[in-house]
Protein backbone atom coordinates (compact mmCIF):
# COMPACT_ATOMS: atom_id res chain seq x y z
CA UNK A 1 0.00 0.00 0.00
CA UNK A 2 1.36 3.40 -0.47
CA UNK A 3 2.26 6.04 1.58
CA UNK A 4 0.63 8.81 -0.82
CA UNK A 5 -2.83 9.54 -0.27
CA UNK A 6 -5.47 8.83 -2.52
CA UNK A 7 -7.05 11.99 -1.78
CA UNK A 8 -5.45 15.20 -1.02
CA UNK A 9 -6.74 18.71 -1.07
CA UNK A 10 -4.84 21.94 -2.52
CA UNK A 11 -4.23 23.06 0.59
CA UNK A 12 -2.49 20.58 2.15
CA UNK A 13 -0.32 19.82 -1.50
CA UNK A 14 0.94 23.31 -1.35
CA UNK A 15 1.89 23.14 1.82
CA UNK A 16 3.93 19.97 1.21
CA UNK A 17 5.60 21.40 -1.66
CA UNK A 18 6.87 24.77 0.40
CA UNK A 19 8.18 22.04 2.97
CA UNK A 20 10.22 20.52 0.25
CA UNK A 21 11.89 23.83 -0.93
CA UNK A 22 12.74 25.03 2.35
CA UNK A 23 13.97 21.73 3.37
CA UNK A 24 15.97 21.62 -0.15
CA UNK A 25 16.95 25.32 0.20
CA UNK A 26 18.09 24.64 3.31
CA UNK A 27 20.84 21.41 2.28
CA UNK A 28 21.84 23.69 -0.30
CA UNK A 29 22.69 26.03 2.19
CA UNK A 30 24.43 23.66 4.09
CA UNK A 31 26.30 22.55 1.31
CA UNK A 32 27.34 25.73 0.91
CA UNK A 33 28.71 26.42 4.33
CA UNK A 34 30.39 23.15 4.14
CA UNK A 35 32.58 23.90 0.91
CA UNK A 36 33.44 27.55 2.34
CA UNK A 37 34.75 26.25 6.42
CA UNK A 38 36.40 23.34 4.16
CA UNK A 39 38.31 25.93 1.49
CA UNK A 40 39.26 27.74 4.61
CA UNK A 41 40.81 24.68 6.40
CA UNK A 42 42.39 23.91 3.05
CA UNK A 43 43.89 27.33 3.11
CA UNK A 44 45.26 27.35 6.73
CA UNK A 45 46.64 23.72 5.97
CA UNK A 46 48.22 24.70 2.81
CA UNK A 47 49.64 28.18 4.22
CA UNK A 48 51.76 25.61 6.47
CA UNK A 49 53.03 23.82 3.81
CA UNK A 50 53.78 26.57 2.01
CA UNK A 51 55.68 27.97 4.40
CA UNK A 52 57.61 24.51 4.66
CA UNK A 53 58.28 24.48 1.11
CA UNK A 54 59.70 27.75 1.04
CA UNK A 55 61.95 26.96 3.98
CA UNK A 56 63.19 23.82 2.05
CA UNK A 57 63.71 26.22 -1.20
CA UNK A 58 65.30 28.85 0.55
CA UNK A 59 67.77 26.29 2.63
CA UNK A 60 68.88 24.88 -0.95
CA UNK A 61 69.86 28.01 -2.40
CA UNK A 62 71.50 30.19 0.39
CA UNK A 63 73.37 27.09 1.38
CA UNK A 64 76.08 27.48 -1.31
CA UNK A 65 75.67 31.48 -1.27
CA UNK A 66 79.21 31.73 0.20
CA UNK A 67 81.16 29.98 -1.97
CA UNK A 68 81.49 32.13 -5.17
CA UNK A 69 82.70 35.47 -2.06
CA UNK A 70 85.28 32.90 -0.64
CA UNK A 71 86.50 31.76 -4.01
CA UNK A 72 87.05 35.29 -4.82
CA UNK A 73 89.63 35.76 -2.25
CA UNK A 74 91.48 32.53 -2.81
CA UNK A 75 95.11 33.54 -4.33
CA UNK A 76 95.58 31.14 -6.64
CA UNK A 77 92.64 32.35 -8.33
CA UNK A 78 93.67 35.78 -8.22
CA UNK A 79 96.86 34.94 -9.44
CA UNK A 80 94.80 32.74 -12.39
CA UNK A 81 93.48 35.81 -13.06
CA UNK A 82 96.42 38.57 -13.39
CA UNK A 83 99.23 36.36 -15.25
CA UNK A 84 98.86 35.92 -18.92
CA UNK A 85 101.54 33.39 -20.01
CA UNK A 86 102.86 30.03 -18.18
CA UNK A 87 100.08 28.96 -15.89
CA UNK A 88 99.15 25.95 -17.10
CA UNK A 89 100.56 24.30 -13.64
CA UNK A 90 98.23 27.04 -11.39
CA UNK A 91 95.51 26.09 -14.33
CA UNK A 92 95.83 22.48 -12.90
CA UNK A 93 95.96 23.42 -8.98
CA UNK A 94 92.89 25.51 -9.29
CA UNK A 95 91.13 23.14 -11.00
CA UNK A 96 91.72 20.35 -8.19
CA UNK A 97 91.15 22.88 -5.65
CA UNK A 98 87.45 23.78 -7.03
CA UNK A 99 87.27 19.87 -7.63
CA UNK A 100 87.42 19.22 -3.77
CA UNK A 101 86.13 22.29 -2.54
CA UNK A 102 82.92 21.16 -5.07
CA UNK A 103 82.67 17.96 -3.55
CA UNK A 104 83.02 19.08 0.11
CA UNK A 105 80.39 21.48 -0.81
CA UNK A 106 77.86 19.42 -2.13
CA UNK A 107 77.22 22.05 -4.93
CA UNK A 108 77.26 20.89 -8.66
CA UNK A 109 79.79 22.88 -10.69
CA UNK A 110 82.46 25.58 -9.62
CA UNK A 111 84.42 27.85 -12.01
CA UNK A 112 86.10 30.87 -12.87
CA UNK A 113 85.64 33.04 -16.00
CA UNK A 114 87.99 35.96 -17.10
CA UNK A 115 86.65 39.06 -17.37
CA UNK A 116 85.76 38.44 -21.01
CA UNK A 117 83.53 35.74 -19.80
CA UNK A 118 85.75 32.65 -20.42
CA UNK A 119 86.08 30.05 -18.18
CA UNK A 120 90.05 29.11 -17.47
CA UNK A 121 89.50 26.89 -14.40
CA UNK A 122 86.34 24.27 -13.49
CA UNK A 123 85.18 21.56 -11.25
CA UNK A 124 84.72 19.18 -13.81
CA UNK A 125 87.78 20.04 -15.90
CA UNK A 126 88.18 15.95 -16.41
CA UNK A 127 84.50 15.54 -17.20
CA UNK A 128 83.08 15.30 -21.21
CA UNK A 129 81.20 18.05 -20.76
CA UNK A 130 83.69 20.36 -19.41
CA UNK A 131 83.00 24.22 -18.42
CA UNK A 132 86.69 25.14 -19.21
CA UNK A 133 87.21 27.02 -22.64
CA UNK A 134 83.54 27.82 -23.10
CA UNK A 135 82.59 31.60 -22.99
CA UNK A 136 79.31 32.45 -20.70
CA UNK A 137 78.98 36.07 -21.21
CA UNK A 138 75.80 36.10 -22.57
CA UNK A 139 74.39 34.74 -19.04
CA UNK A 140 72.39 37.57 -16.57
CA UNK A 141 75.01 36.24 -13.51
CA UNK A 142 77.90 37.33 -15.74
CA UNK A 143 77.04 40.66 -16.63
CA UNK A 144 75.23 41.23 -12.83
CA UNK A 145 78.86 40.07 -10.99
CA UNK A 146 80.85 42.46 -13.75
CA UNK A 147 78.51 45.22 -12.85
CA UNK A 148 79.02 44.35 -8.82
CA UNK A 149 74.98 42.96 -8.38
CA UNK A 150 74.83 39.56 -6.61
CA UNK A 151 71.18 38.34 -8.11
CA UNK A 152 71.81 34.84 -9.23
CA UNK A 153 69.80 33.09 -12.14
CA UNK A 154 68.04 29.69 -13.14
CA UNK A 155 68.67 28.37 -16.55
CA UNK A 156 69.10 25.30 -18.47
CA UNK A 157 72.79 24.80 -18.48
CA UNK A 158 74.08 25.78 -21.70
CA UNK A 159 76.76 23.04 -21.95
CA UNK A 160 75.88 19.91 -19.85
CA UNK A 161 71.43 20.82 -20.45
CA UNK A 162 71.07 20.17 -16.35
CA UNK A 163 69.19 22.98 -14.79
CA UNK A 164 69.97 24.64 -11.76
CA UNK A 165 70.58 27.96 -10.11
CA UNK A 166 73.62 30.05 -10.64
CA UNK A 167 75.34 32.38 -8.37
CA UNK A 168 78.45 34.45 -9.15
CA UNK A 169 81.06 37.33 -7.69
CA UNK A 170 83.71 39.20 -9.34
CA UNK A 171 86.82 39.23 -8.49
CA UNK A 172 88.38 42.30 -7.70
CA UNK A 173 92.04 43.73 -8.01
CA UNK A 174 93.88 47.11 -8.07
CA UNK A 175 93.32 47.02 -12.37
CA UNK A 176 89.48 46.53 -11.24
CA UNK A 177 87.39 43.21 -12.23
CA UNK A 178 89.42 40.70 -13.17
CA UNK A 179 87.29 37.90 -13.44
CA UNK A 180 83.96 36.09 -12.16
CA UNK A 181 83.63 33.44 -9.88
CA UNK A 182 80.33 31.56 -10.24
CA UNK A 183 78.87 28.15 -8.17
CA UNK A 184 76.25 25.97 -9.72
CA UNK A 185 73.47 24.53 -7.75
CA UNK A 186 71.50 21.54 -8.96
CA UNK A 187 67.86 22.02 -7.91
CA UNK A 188 66.72 18.37 -8.99
CA UNK A 189 66.92 16.69 -5.72
CA UNK A 190 64.83 19.27 -4.40
CA UNK A 191 62.15 18.95 -6.51
CA UNK A 192 62.08 14.97 -6.17
CA UNK A 193 62.01 15.35 -2.58
CA UNK A 194 58.38 17.69 -3.56
CA UNK A 195 57.45 14.52 -6.24
CA UNK A 196 57.98 12.40 -3.24
CA UNK A 197 55.52 13.94 -1.10
CA UNK A 198 52.94 14.00 -2.90
CA UNK A 199 52.05 17.46 -2.87
CA UNK A 200 51.80 20.39 -5.94
CA UNK A 201 54.56 22.66 -5.94
CA UNK A 202 55.59 25.71 -8.32
CA UNK A 203 58.07 28.38 -8.27
CA UNK A 204 57.65 30.64 -11.11
CA UNK A 205 59.85 33.68 -12.65
CA UNK A 206 58.97 37.24 -13.41
CA UNK A 207 57.90 36.17 -17.11
CA UNK A 208 55.51 33.25 -15.28
CA UNK A 209 57.56 30.17 -16.39
CA UNK A 210 57.27 27.47 -14.13
CA UNK A 211 60.89 26.27 -13.92
CA UNK A 212 60.18 24.20 -10.27
CA UNK A 213 57.83 21.50 -10.18
CA UNK A 214 56.45 18.66 -7.98
CA UNK A 215 54.83 17.43 -11.45
CA UNK A 216 57.19 17.14 -14.54
CA UNK A 217 54.61 18.22 -16.97
CA UNK A 218 53.94 21.68 -16.17
CA UNK A 219 57.84 22.07 -15.23
CA UNK A 220 58.80 25.23 -18.07
CA UNK A 221 55.07 25.75 -19.03
CA UNK A 222 53.62 29.40 -18.42
CA UNK A 223 50.82 30.43 -16.08
CA UNK A 224 50.21 32.97 -18.75
CA UNK A 225 51.33 33.80 -22.47
CA UNK A 226 54.67 35.25 -22.43
CA UNK A 227 55.09 39.24 -24.15
CA UNK A 228 56.99 39.31 -27.06
CA UNK A 229 60.17 41.43 -25.50
CA UNK A 230 60.02 38.81 -22.36
CA UNK A 231 60.67 35.87 -24.79
CA UNK A 232 63.24 37.67 -27.17
CA UNK A 233 65.34 38.26 -23.76
CA UNK A 234 64.45 34.41 -22.29
CA UNK A 235 66.30 33.34 -25.63
CA UNK A 236 69.24 35.27 -25.72
CA UNK A 237 69.94 34.30 -22.43
CA UNK A 238 69.54 30.72 -23.64
CA UNK A 239 68.16 30.59 -20.17
CA UNK A 240 65.56 27.08 -21.01
CA UNK A 241 67.63 26.15 -24.18
CA UNK A 242 65.10 24.52 -26.36
CA UNK A 243 62.03 24.77 -24.71
CA UNK A 244 58.53 25.82 -26.08
CA UNK A 245 57.34 27.46 -22.98
CA UNK A 246 53.86 26.93 -24.32
CA UNK A 247 51.57 28.68 -21.32
CA UNK A 248 49.29 25.78 -19.87
CA UNK A 249 45.52 25.63 -19.80
CA UNK A 250 44.68 27.59 -16.96
CA UNK A 251 41.55 29.51 -15.51
CA UNK A 252 42.21 31.61 -12.73
CA UNK A 253 38.61 31.22 -10.96
CA UNK A 254 37.49 32.91 -7.13
CA UNK A 255 35.36 30.00 -5.47
CA UNK A 256 34.38 30.58 -1.84
CA UNK A 257 36.62 33.73 -2.04
CA UNK A 258 39.54 31.68 -2.49
CA UNK A 259 41.82 31.66 -5.48
CA UNK A 260 41.47 28.59 -7.74
CA UNK A 261 43.41 27.29 -10.34
CA UNK A 262 41.66 25.02 -13.61
CA UNK A 263 44.43 23.33 -14.93
CA UNK A 264 43.56 20.60 -17.61
CA UNK A 265 40.31 20.47 -16.04
CA UNK A 266 41.40 19.95 -12.43
CA UNK A 267 40.75 22.23 -10.08
CA UNK A 268 43.33 23.21 -7.26
CA UNK A 269 42.85 25.63 -4.36
CA UNK A 270 46.40 28.05 -4.47
CA UNK A 271 47.99 29.80 -1.82
CA UNK A 272 51.27 31.89 -3.32
CA UNK A 273 54.27 33.93 -1.42
CA UNK A 274 57.30 35.62 -2.84
CA UNK A 275 59.88 32.88 -3.23
CA UNK A 276 62.65 35.10 -2.19
CA UNK A 277 64.38 36.36 -5.45
CA UNK A 278 63.49 38.87 -7.35
CA UNK A 279 60.29 37.71 -9.42
CA UNK A 280 59.96 34.52 -8.29
CA UNK A 281 56.90 33.22 -6.51
CA UNK A 282 55.45 30.17 -5.18
CA UNK A 283 52.56 28.35 -5.60
CA UNK A 284 50.98 25.36 -3.37
CA UNK A 285 47.93 23.55 -4.97
CA UNK A 286 45.34 21.60 -3.00
CA UNK A 287 43.53 19.82 -4.98
CA UNK A 288 39.89 20.99 -5.39
CA UNK A 289 37.77 17.43 -4.86
CA UNK A 290 38.76 17.47 -1.23
CA UNK A 291 35.99 20.29 -1.03
CA UNK A 292 33.94 18.66 -3.57
CA UNK A 293 33.99 15.58 -1.31
CA UNK A 294 32.77 17.24 1.95
CA UNK A 295 29.79 18.97 0.00
CA UNK A 296 28.62 15.76 -1.65
CA UNK A 297 28.96 13.66 2.07
CA UNK A 298 26.88 16.84 3.41
CA UNK A 299 24.81 16.57 0.18
CA UNK A 300 23.95 13.11 0.65
CA UNK A 301 23.18 13.29 4.44
CA UNK A 302 21.00 16.54 4.13
CA UNK A 303 19.17 14.76 1.28
CA UNK A 304 18.70 11.26 3.34
CA UNK A 305 17.11 13.82 6.39
CA UNK A 306 14.74 15.36 4.28
CA UNK A 307 13.32 12.70 2.94
CA UNK A 308 13.22 10.62 6.34
CA UNK A 309 11.63 13.61 7.34
CA UNK A 310 8.86 13.65 4.49
CA UNK A 311 8.47 9.77 4.41
CA UNK A 312 7.63 10.48 8.25
CA UNK A 313 5.24 12.69 7.83
CA UNK A 314 3.59 10.97 4.82
CA UNK A 315 3.25 8.31 7.28
CA UNK A 316 1.89 10.11 10.10
CA UNK A 317 -0.85 11.14 8.37
CA UNK A 318 -1.49 7.59 6.69
CA UNK A 319 -1.56 6.11 9.93
CA UNK A 320 -4.76 8.21 11.20
CA UNK A 321 -6.54 7.90 7.88
CA UNK A 322 -6.32 3.73 9.05
CA UNK A 323 -7.54 4.67 12.27
CA UNK A 324 -10.46 6.38 11.24
CA UNK A 325 -11.05 3.37 8.85
CA UNK A 326 -10.61 0.78 11.95
CA UNK A 327 -13.03 2.79 13.86
CA UNK A 328 -15.80 2.85 11.31
CA UNK A 329 -14.79 -0.77 11.14
CA UNK A 330 -16.14 -1.83 14.53
CA UNK A 331 -19.24 0.60 14.07
CA UNK A 332 -20.60 -1.91 11.27
CA UNK A 333 -22.64 -4.31 13.71
CA UNK A 334 -22.51 -6.87 10.91
CA UNK A 335 -19.09 -6.99 11.15
CA UNK A 336 -18.95 -7.69 14.60
CA UNK A 337 -21.19 -10.13 15.00
CA UNK A 338 -19.13 -12.14 11.87
CA UNK A 339 -16.27 -11.71 14.22
CA UNK A 340 -17.62 -12.93 17.07
CA UNK A 341 -18.54 -15.67 15.27
CA UNK A 342 -15.18 -16.80 14.18
CA UNK A 343 -13.73 -15.80 17.16
CA UNK A 344 -15.72 -18.57 19.38
CA UNK A 345 -14.90 -21.03 16.56
CA UNK A 346 -11.44 -20.20 16.89
CA UNK A 347 -11.14 -20.49 19.90
CA UNK A 348 -12.44 -23.60 20.18
CA UNK A 349 -10.24 -24.77 18.15
CA UNK A 350 -7.75 -23.25 20.13
CA UNK A 351 -8.50 -25.06 23.40
CA UNK A 352 -9.09 -28.68 21.49
CA UNK A 353 -5.80 -28.15 19.54
CA UNK A 354 -3.94 -27.76 23.36
CA UNK A 355 -6.08 -30.29 25.11
CA UNK A 356 -4.36 -32.80 22.27
CA UNK A 357 -1.05 -31.40 22.52
CA UNK A 358 -1.29 -31.84 26.26
CA UNK A 359 -2.53 -34.95 26.37
CA UNK A 360 0.51 -36.28 23.59
CA UNK A 361 2.91 -34.47 25.87
CA UNK A 362 1.87 -36.02 28.38
CA UNK A 363 2.32 -39.73 26.79
CA UNK A 364 5.78 -38.79 25.95
CA UNK A 365 6.80 -37.27 28.71
CA UNK A 366 5.36 -40.37 31.14
CA UNK A 367 7.87 -42.53 29.03
CA UNK A 368 11.14 -40.63 28.63
CA UNK A 369 11.47 -37.87 31.39
CA UNK A 370 14.23 -39.87 32.83
CA UNK A 371 16.16 -39.39 29.30
CA UNK A 372 14.99 -36.31 27.79
CA UNK A 373 14.96 -34.15 31.19
CA UNK A 374 18.17 -32.68 30.63
CA UNK A 375 18.24 -32.10 27.21
CA UNK A 376 14.54 -30.22 27.02
CA UNK A 377 15.55 -27.97 29.49
CA UNK A 378 18.30 -26.54 27.71
CA UNK A 379 16.46 -26.56 24.59
CA UNK A 380 13.60 -24.15 26.05
CA UNK A 381 16.60 -22.12 27.07
CA UNK A 382 18.18 -21.91 23.74
CA UNK A 383 15.56 -21.48 21.36
CA UNK A 384 13.66 -19.02 24.00
CA UNK A 385 15.02 -15.76 21.71
CA UNK A 386 14.18 -17.54 18.34
CA UNK A 387 10.98 -18.14 19.17
CA UNK A 388 10.06 -14.86 20.00
CA UNK A 389 11.60 -13.75 16.82
CA UNK A 390 9.34 -15.78 15.16
CA UNK A 391 6.56 -14.31 16.60
CA UNK A 392 7.82 -10.97 16.09
CA UNK A 393 8.08 -11.73 12.31
CA UNK A 394 4.76 -13.72 11.69
CA UNK A 395 2.50 -10.60 13.22
CA UNK A 396 4.87 -8.64 11.09
CA UNK A 397 3.80 -10.39 7.76
CA UNK A 398 0.13 -10.44 9.07
CA UNK A 399 0.69 -6.32 8.96
CA UNK A 400 2.05 -6.53 5.52
CA UNK A 401 -0.70 -8.72 4.32
CA UNK A 402 -3.18 -6.47 5.69
CA UNK A 403 -1.48 -3.42 3.56
CA UNK A 404 -1.17 -5.41 0.75
CA UNK A 405 2.81 -5.80 0.61
CA UNK A 406 2.89 -9.03 -0.24
CA UNK A 407 6.28 -8.45 -2.21
CA UNK A 408 7.75 -7.90 1.25
CA UNK A 409 5.97 -10.61 3.03
CA UNK A 410 8.79 -13.14 1.52
CA UNK A 411 11.66 -11.40 3.39
CA UNK A 412 9.48 -12.37 6.69
CA UNK A 413 9.29 -15.65 5.44
CA UNK A 414 12.90 -15.97 5.00
CA UNK A 415 13.71 -14.47 8.72
CA UNK A 416 11.79 -17.47 9.83
CA UNK A 417 13.14 -19.78 7.94
CA UNK A 418 16.39 -19.15 8.82
CA UNK A 419 15.51 -18.75 12.84
CA UNK A 420 13.95 -22.38 12.42
CA UNK A 421 16.58 -23.65 10.99
CA UNK A 422 18.97 -22.11 13.75
CA UNK A 423 17.02 -23.61 16.52
CA UNK A 424 17.61 -27.22 14.56
CA UNK A 425 20.66 -26.71 15.17
CA UNK A 426 20.65 -25.51 18.49
CA UNK A 427 18.55 -28.47 19.39
CA UNK A 428 21.68 -30.71 18.85
CA UNK A 429 24.10 -28.04 20.96
CA UNK A 430 23.55 -30.27 24.40
CA UNK A 431 26.09 -33.14 22.88
CA UNK A 432 28.61 -30.24 23.29
CA UNK A 433 27.62 -30.18 27.45
CA UNK A 434 27.27 -34.20 27.79
CA UNK A 435 30.34 -35.20 25.60
CA UNK A 436 32.69 -33.88 23.02
CA UNK A 437 31.30 -34.27 19.33
CA UNK A 438 32.99 -33.40 16.05
CA UNK A 439 32.79 -29.40 15.05
CA UNK A 440 33.10 -28.31 11.72
CA UNK A 441 35.42 -25.41 11.88
CA UNK A 442 35.65 -22.93 9.11
CA UNK A 443 36.83 -19.16 9.09
CA UNK A 444 33.85 -16.83 9.89
CA UNK A 445 33.22 -13.15 10.51
CA UNK A 446 32.78 -12.49 14.58
CA UNK A 447 31.54 -9.12 13.47
CA UNK A 448 28.11 -11.16 11.97
CA UNK A 449 27.50 -13.47 14.69
CA UNK A 450 27.47 -10.60 17.20
CA UNK A 451 25.12 -8.20 15.21
CA UNK A 452 22.92 -10.98 14.47
CA UNK A 453 22.90 -11.61 17.86
CA UNK A 454 22.13 -7.95 18.48
CA UNK A 455 19.20 -8.40 16.09
CA UNK A 456 17.59 -11.25 17.39
CA UNK A 457 17.41 -10.15 21.34
CA UNK A 458 16.50 -6.55 20.00
CA UNK A 459 12.60 -6.99 19.90
CA UNK A 460 13.17 -8.43 23.58
CA UNK A 461 15.34 -5.70 25.16
CA UNK A 462 12.74 -2.99 23.48
CA UNK A 463 9.96 -4.67 25.55
CA UNK A 464 12.00 -4.73 28.36
CA UNK A 465 12.78 -1.08 28.59
CA UNK A 466 17.01 -2.14 27.56
CA UNK A 467 19.24 -0.40 25.44
CA UNK A 468 21.82 -2.42 23.14
CA UNK A 469 25.32 -0.04 22.26
CA UNK A 470 27.48 -1.91 19.93
CA UNK A 471 31.26 -0.36 19.76
CA UNK A 472 32.74 -1.65 16.89
CA UNK A 473 36.22 -0.71 16.34
CA UNK A 474 36.15 -1.47 12.46
CA UNK A 475 39.07 -4.38 12.12
CA UNK A 476 38.89 -7.74 10.23
CA UNK A 477 37.71 -9.97 13.04
CA UNK A 478 37.84 -13.44 11.50
CA UNK A 479 37.74 -16.62 13.98
CA UNK A 480 38.12 -20.39 13.36
CA UNK A 481 33.77 -21.90 14.57
CA UNK A 482 30.65 -21.72 13.77
CA UNK A 483 28.36 -18.71 13.54
CA UNK A 484 25.02 -20.41 14.57
CA UNK A 485 27.32 -21.86 17.88
CA UNK A 486 28.98 -18.10 18.69
CA UNK A 487 25.84 -16.76 17.60
CA UNK A 488 24.17 -18.73 20.57
CA UNK A 489 27.30 -17.80 23.15
CA UNK A 490 26.35 -13.91 22.44
CA UNK A 491 22.25 -14.70 22.43
CA UNK A 492 23.49 -16.44 26.30
CA UNK A 493 25.45 -13.16 27.53
CA UNK A 494 22.70 -10.55 26.18
CA UNK A 495 20.09 -12.61 28.07
CA UNK A 496 22.05 -12.83 30.81
CA UNK A 497 22.87 -9.17 30.92
CA UNK A 498 19.25 -7.70 30.77
CA UNK A 499 18.15 -9.99 33.35
CA UNK A 500 20.54 -8.82 35.84
CA UNK A 501 19.10 -4.79 34.92
CA UNK A 502 15.80 -5.51 35.56
CA UNK A 503 15.27 -3.77 38.85
CA UNK A 504 17.29 -0.48 37.23
CA UNK A 505 16.68 2.58 35.75
CA UNK A 506 18.49 3.00 33.09
CA UNK A 507 19.48 -0.17 31.53
CA UNK A 508 21.83 0.01 28.75
CA UNK A 509 24.32 -3.02 27.50
CA UNK A 510 27.70 -1.89 26.03
CA UNK A 511 28.81 -4.33 23.68
CA UNK A 512 32.42 -4.13 22.37
CA UNK A 513 34.12 -5.59 19.50
CA UNK A 514 37.80 -5.31 19.40
CA UNK A 515 41.37 -6.62 17.82
CA UNK A 516 44.04 -6.86 19.31
CA UNK A 517 47.24 -7.93 17.32
CA UNK A 518 46.40 -11.58 17.31
CA UNK A 519 43.51 -11.55 19.62
CA UNK A 520 40.02 -10.60 19.34
CA UNK A 521 37.68 -10.05 21.92
CA UNK A 522 34.29 -9.14 22.55
CA UNK A 523 32.95 -7.63 25.72
CA UNK A 524 29.32 -7.02 27.44
CA UNK A 525 29.03 -4.91 29.71
CA UNK A 526 25.55 -4.13 32.14
CA UNK A 527 24.97 -1.60 34.96
CA UNK A 528 22.83 -4.09 37.27
CA UNK A 529 23.58 -5.69 40.52
CA UNK A 530 26.82 -7.07 39.68
CA UNK A 531 28.09 -10.70 40.49
CA UNK A 532 28.35 -12.03 44.11
CA UNK A 533 31.88 -12.61 44.88
CA UNK A 534 31.27 -15.78 46.71
CA UNK A 535 29.28 -17.06 43.00
CA UNK A 536 31.80 -16.16 40.52
CA UNK A 537 34.17 -19.67 40.91
CA UNK A 538 29.94 -21.20 39.78
CA UNK A 539 29.04 -18.93 36.69
CA UNK A 540 29.92 -21.46 34.82
CA UNK A 541 28.63 -24.54 36.28
CA UNK A 542 25.97 -26.80 35.47
CA UNK A 543 22.23 -25.96 36.55
CA UNK A 544 24.07 -23.06 38.88
CA UNK A 545 21.23 -19.72 38.44
CA UNK A 546 20.54 -17.17 40.61
CA UNK A 547 17.21 -17.10 38.75
CA UNK A 548 13.82 -17.09 40.24
CA UNK A 549 12.68 -21.15 40.05
CA UNK A 550 11.35 -21.23 36.37
CA UNK A 551 13.20 -18.28 34.74
CA UNK A 552 16.45 -20.37 34.57
CA UNK A 553 17.73 -23.86 34.43
CA UNK A 554 21.65 -22.70 34.49
CA UNK A 555 22.71 -24.01 31.43
CA UNK A 556 23.28 -21.03 29.29
CA UNK A 557 26.62 -20.12 30.66
CA UNK A 558 28.18 -23.21 31.02
CA UNK A 559 26.71 -24.43 27.21
CA UNK A 560 28.28 -21.22 26.59
CA UNK A 561 31.65 -21.80 28.31
CA UNK A 562 32.16 -25.59 26.31
CA UNK A 563 31.35 -23.58 23.21
CA UNK A 564 34.09 -20.80 23.48
CA UNK A 565 36.52 -23.92 24.27
CA UNK A 566 35.67 -25.81 21.41
CA UNK A 567 36.68 -23.04 19.23
CA UNK A 568 39.88 -22.31 20.66
CA UNK A 569 38.41 -18.96 22.77
CA UNK A 570 38.38 -18.25 26.52
CA UNK A 571 35.80 -16.35 28.16
CA UNK A 572 35.46 -14.62 32.09
CA UNK A 573 33.54 -12.72 34.12
CA UNK A 574 34.47 -9.87 36.42
CA UNK A 575 32.71 -6.67 38.65
CA UNK A 576 32.95 -3.18 37.34
CA UNK A 577 33.70 -0.56 39.74
CA UNK A 578 30.95 1.26 38.78
CA UNK A 579 28.42 -1.22 39.30
CA UNK A 580 27.38 -3.95 36.82
CA UNK A 581 29.02 -6.88 35.16
CA UNK A 582 31.14 -7.57 32.52
CA UNK A 583 31.89 -11.01 30.63
CA UNK A 584 34.91 -11.13 28.49
CA UNK A 585 35.05 -13.47 25.13
CA UNK A 586 38.64 -14.04 23.45
CA UNK A 587 39.12 -15.94 20.18
CA UNK A 588 42.22 -16.72 18.70
CA UNK A 589 42.32 -14.78 14.80
CA UNK A 590 42.13 -16.81 11.92
CA UNK A 591 44.68 -14.90 10.09
CA UNK A 592 47.22 -15.50 12.66
CA UNK A 593 46.57 -19.47 12.40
Amino acid sequence: MSLLPSKISWKVFTLWLACLGAGLAFVLAVVQWVGFVSAQDLSKIGADRLSLYHGTLHSALEKHRYLPFVLSRDEDIRELLSVADGREGLVLSVNRSLNATNQKAESDVLYVLNSEGTTLAASNWLEERSFVGHNYAFRPYYKDAIDGREVGFFAVGATTGVPGFFMSHAVVNEAGVSGVIVAKVDLRPLQQQWHDGGEHVIVTDKNGVIFLSSRDEWRYRAVSPISKASMVNIRTNRQFAGAELEPLKLKKLNIFGREVFEIDGERFLVLTRDAGKPGWAMHFLTPFKFIREKQQTALLIGTVLLVLFLMGGLFIRERRQKLRSAQRAREADRFQAINEMLQVEIDERKRTEGQLLKTQADLVQTGKLAALGQMSAAIAHEINQPMAAIRTFTASARLLLGKGKRDQVGQSLEEISSLTERMGKITGELKTFARKAPVEYQVVDLREALKRAIALMQTVCEQEGVTVQLRDLGDLVPVSGDIIRLEQVFVNLLRNAADAMQECDENTILVTLRRINDLVIVIVEDNGTGIEPEIMDQLFDPFFTTKDVGKGVGLGLSISYGIVKDFGGNIRAENLEAGGARFVVEFPCAAAE
